[in-house]
């Protein structure tokens, strides 16, 4: 590493002393084989420094905002005025305009983390400091000392153009582990029951009578339509329970029901718990036996036949599948117990027919620090908790999909050495092969605006959840045109503007296959 760097000062001299007087640059060959090039004039200051050590914080950092009192205070913008820089030793030096300040710094073990401190000693100097990491985002540094905050920014360009100023959460704690963050008081609403294994939702409604037993079991008693405010016709189709072999989330698409939450709830138990799927969905000819829970968390079984809707769920292709005869059984256990309407049904209520347990945590947006998102997440998968989301704002670009307001989304981890936090799949299931996913970034304009609802699974699915429990990869299909964009009807719902949907090839209709466009067999 020395030697390295002795090479490339002598080939700085060397630029040096052969650049002419009417070449007033410097220009450095880089390892990609392109050239970096800088007048001479707009050279104030070089030197060569190594790079902090793993664990440590590095590089430089440009001065956007100063906020005191935790960012309730007074806020002043920097422009990039000031820096800071990250070298081995480890040293931080801040450059202001009237010179610069060196401090020793001491990380804890484990090194530098969102959420955790590290000290510095001023050369010279017997005093300490100590700065925590608020925010350690690609492009963000945020350094707390004392009750001030300082926002860095990876360019100059970025801390001017930072003029809109970003709140983080004003606690002073950022929980580092799991367990201190569910005991939080940062946490949102919870939903158990000490009468109901179901829910608090649920106390106020009755145990399934013998009657309410037989209407059920009778596939000819179909859902009321008017109880949901719905209309329709119910028509026999052909079912394909698992047009994939097994269940996967594309087999969960949003067609015209605004039935988001427990879209996303499917998609959840299709990415955890494919088999148990399997075990609850019982086929008898044309008529399918779900085994689900009465309001008491009592074992019931919902009979329904092979006539669907066809606005209702669907798989890849129009397929009706075990989404479909999942999302029918729910509207007649609901049309029997009145105790939601199918569509606006929250995720803590549409998990529990089919789960038996109504426990479930909330947080609500702007809580969580950065890094908090990693442990509720991985808590939350790890323990296979039915893992859903939203956003209070829409528009943000999460990969090749943007945010959707008012709507439910399935949490997923990301996929393997992805530059991202974690996914948030659209049950609108739409584009190939994304499948719905939105990458979240690790910037805070995106994560403070998610909130989440985790419902613990019952305690008979523990033995089908799935091993491994990796990043989503949508199964390969070739996509048909109502595959690729969604529906109209889904758009006017959630009041998304500005949709450009992939056009229909002349002369084909929405049902066939999109010409023109790639896709792996």
């Amino acid at each position: 590493m020395k030697k390295k760097r002795l090479l490339f000062a002598g080939l700085l001299v060397l630029a040096f002393c052969t650049v002419a007087s009417a070449q007033q640059r410097l220009d450095i060959l880089l390892n990609d084989k392109s050239i970096v090039s800088v007048k001479l004039d707009d050279i104030n200051y070089m030197e060569i420094v190594e790079g902090a050590a793993p664990g440590e914080l590095d590089g430089v950092w440009y001065l956007g905002w100063k906020a005191l009192n935790n960012g309730s205070g007074t806020r002043t913008h920097f422009n990039g005025t000031e820096m800071i820089s990250f070298v081995a030793g480890p040293k931080m030096k801040w450059i202001k305009s009237s010179g610069e300040t060196v401090y020793d710094l001491t990380y804890p073990e484990g090194g530098a983390k969102e959420g955790w401190t590290f000290t510095g000693y001023r050369d010279g100097s017997v005093t300490k400091y100590t700065f925590q990491i608020v925010a350690y985002e690609e492009d963000l540094l945020l350094l707390k000392q004392g009750t001030t905050r300082y926002y860095f920014y990876k360019s100059i360009e970025a801390a001017t153009n930072a003029t809109t100023f970003v709140a983080y959460p004003t606690r002073a704690t950022i929980y580092t582990d799991a367990d201190k963050l569910w005991a939080a008081s940062i946490k949102g609403g919870a939903s158990a029951s000490q009468l109901t294994p179901m829910g608090k939702h649920f106390e106020s409604f009755r145990t399934a009578t013998d009657e309410d037993k037989a209407w059920l079991a009778d596939p000819n008693n179909q859902p009321d339509l008017s109880y949901h405010e719905l209309s329709g016709t119910w028509t026999a189709q052909t079912i394909t329970l698992y047009p994939f072999g097994s269940p996967v989330p594309a087999d969960v698409n949003q067609t015209s029901i605004g039935d988001c939450c427990m879209c996303a709830v499917f998609a959840s138990l299709a990415y955890i718990y494919p088999e148990w799927i399997k075990t609850i969905i019982h086929k008898n000819g044309n008529n399918y036996t779900v085994n689900m829970f009465d309001p008491k968390g009592n074992p019931i079984d919902v009979v329904v036949d092979n006539k669907v809707l066809n606005f209702q769920l669907k798989s890849k292709n129009g397929k009706f599948c075990w989404s479909t005869i999942m999302e029918k059984a729910l509207m007649k256990w609901n049309t029997c117990f009145k105790c939601n309407k199918i569509g606006g049904i929250g995720t803590e209520h549409a998990a529990p027919p089919f789960t038996g347990n109504g426990s479930s945590y909330s947080f609500s947006p702007d809580k969580l620090f950065n890094s908090e998102f990693d442990l509720v997440v991985d808590y939350a998968l790890s323990h296979g908790m039915i893992s859903v989301g939203g956003f209070n704002v829409g528009g943000l670009p999460c990969g090749e999909m943007e945010t959707v307001t008012g709507h439910a989304f399935t949490v997923m981890y990301p996929d393997e050495d992805a530059d991202y936090k974690f996914v948030m799949r659209n049950p609108w299931g739409s584009g190939y092969p994304t499948d719905g996913k939105l990458k979240i970034p690790n910037k805070r304009d995106v994560l403070k605006t998610i909130d989440f609802r985790l419902v613990f699974p019952g305690a008979q699915m523990a033995q089908y959840k799935k091993e491994d429990l990796g990043g989503y990869t949508p199964p390969r299909f070739r996509p048909m045109y109502m595959d690729l964009n969604p529906s109209d009807e889904m758009l006017r719902m959630y009041n998304v503007e500005g949709y450009k949907p992939i056009p229909v090839p002349e002369g084909k209709k929405l049902d066939d296959f999109v010409e023109g466009i790639e896709f792996e067999e």
